[in-house]
């Protein structure tokens, strides 16, 4: 349905253009925003490198036109988030979709965004961000899971690449009174009995975010972990040894996995993750299997 000259200037002004008075006369311009909506923000990478980002401009005559901004064969290994979408009606006649996208970057002054055709931008199959690999028993901290898998993380976003796991856990924060939920309870470096040895993803990610944005996003699904895959970024995950059956146990703070265990989430492909694992290096598991570990806890911390 064709939108009002009035609520076409509004959905213009909501399409990142607050600068652009748009006249009456636009609707009859070179392009005409039929319909807009957002929709569910996703990971997308470059899939047809002869596409463009554009964006909407008036010429001279007050006509509303599409400018193209940047050319996406320069950017064949950009991660895209799309969170809106319209229908533009061209001078043909025809209608196509458009996504607005941003592309994600650790340095927000620098993000690229703009309009794209939805065809342009493609879900990948497959991502392997191929991540470090740290190992937590070269230096044998034993129980140094969580540390070795975010500084995995960091050194994948070019933070701290210069620091070592035994330098960067002497800042590991500690619970005092052995609580997980406050901090690293007991030591990385030795088993020590009747103690959880661990750091649940609260502390953790308030430790990432020292060094850079690392969020808690626990609760969330595998198909939210491949979203942040697709995004660039690499995610601490908690699961199980060997991906075994959980074995549970009751502590004062609440229960616990007894062979839980933390890697490096990097990649997916159909029917398949990649973890780069502190205990035993980089490799495939099944997605059945993995998911299977996951979802006992559903503990997850986003390197973004």
């Amino acid at each position: 349905m064709r939108i009002t000259i009035k609520l076409l200037t509004v959905a213009v002004l909501t399409l990142g253009l607050t600068s652009l008075s748009v006249p009456a006369k636009a609707e009859t311009g070179n392009v005409t925003v039929e319909s807009q909506a957002k929709v569910t923000k996703f990971g997308r990478v470059t899939g047809n490198t002869k596409g463009n980002l554009y964006s909407f401009k008036t010429d001279s005559q007050g006509k509303l036109t599409m400018a193209p901004t940047h050319y996406l064969k320069n950017y064949s290994k950009s991660a895209w988030i799309a969170s809106k979408t319209a229908w533009v009606k061209k001078a043909n006649g025809k209608r196509y979709r458009y996504d607005y996208v941003t592309e994600t970057t650790n340095v927000p002054n620098k993000r690229h965004a703009g309009w794209v055709l939805h065809q342009d931008l493609k879900t990948p199959s497959k991502v392997n961000l191929n991540a470090p690999y740290i190992s937590q028993n070269a230096v044998k901290a034993w129980m140094g899971c969580e540390s070795a898998s975010l500084l995995e993380g960091l050194h994948y976003k070019g933070v701290q690449k210069s620091t070592g796991l035994v330098a960067f856990m002497k800042h590991l924060p500690r619970s005092k009174n052995n609580n997980p939920n406050n901090g690293f309870a007991g030591s990385p470096y030795k088993v020590t009995s009747g103690v959880f040895q661990s750091i649940f993803p609260k502390p953790l990610a308030k430790w990432g975010n020292k060094y850079t944005t690392v969020k808690n996003i626990s609760g969330a699904s595998v198909a939210t972990l491949r979203s942040q895959i697709r995004q660039h970024n690499p995610v601490v995950v908690y699961v199980t040894l060997h991906f075994a059956k959980a074995q549970y146990d009751r502590y004062f703070w609440g229960t616990g996995i007894d062979n839980s265990h933390v890697m490096l989430l990097d990649g997916y492909k159909s029917g398949y993750y990649h973890v780069s694992d502190p205990n035993q290096g980089k490799y495939w598991v099944s997605a059945k299997t993995f998911k299977r570990s996951y979802n006992y806890k559903h503990f997850a911390v986003a390197v973004q």
